[in-house]
């Protein structure tokens, strides 16, 4: 499965110590903003998300595209869904939703941190998502009390926003 990377997720996931979940069954990728902006100096995991990446670079083609969609969401998100295009990726890993919006009315399929991690439970890689959504808050990724709450009824788990 062929996967273009935003990088809120990629920080999500480092923030929580589940990078690796992307390295099964997933061939991973991400456009050069992406890896520009998880890797600026003096940011936080910037060094392990460099040598995580760094060989996952793949440059959009479709610049005039990328400006286009730049009038709405950032570069980065821009370049993801540009590249999913380019390359007929799989799905998008993008959490901002605006940028959500736009992938899935251009077709692509969508899937966000949670998303990620419902399915590395359903895959055997995790034996809990509660304890990763837990642990997500604590390191000031923003989760709705309803994405929460919807998550662990996925998941078949007991727990509650906190």
């Amino acid at each position: 499965m062929r996967i273009i990377s935003n990088t809120s997720p990629l920080i999500a996931l480092v923030k929580i110590g589940k990078l690796n979940l992307l390295e099964y069954d997933i061939d991973i990728v991400i456009p050069r903003a992406v890896f520009e902006e998880m890797t600026r100096f003096k940011r936080e995991y910037a060094k392990e998300l460099q040598e995580w990446g760094k060989n996952k670079v793949i440059e959009v083609k479709n610049k005039k595209a990328v400006e286009y969609l730049e009038l709405i969401v950032d570069k980065g998100e821009a370049e993801t869904v540009v590249l999913a295009e380019e390359l007929n990726a799989d799905a998008v890993l993008i959490d901002d939703l605006k940028a959500r919006k736009i992938a899935r009315l251009r077709g692509l399929t969508v899937i966000g941190t949670i998303g990620l991690l419902l399915d590395a439970k359903n895959k055997g890689l995790v034996s809990e998502v509660n304890p990763l959504l837990e642990e997500l808050i604590k390191k000031k990724i923003r989760i709705s009390n309803e994405l929460y709450d919807h998550a662990l009824k996925l998941a078949n788990e007991k727990g509650g926003y906190k």
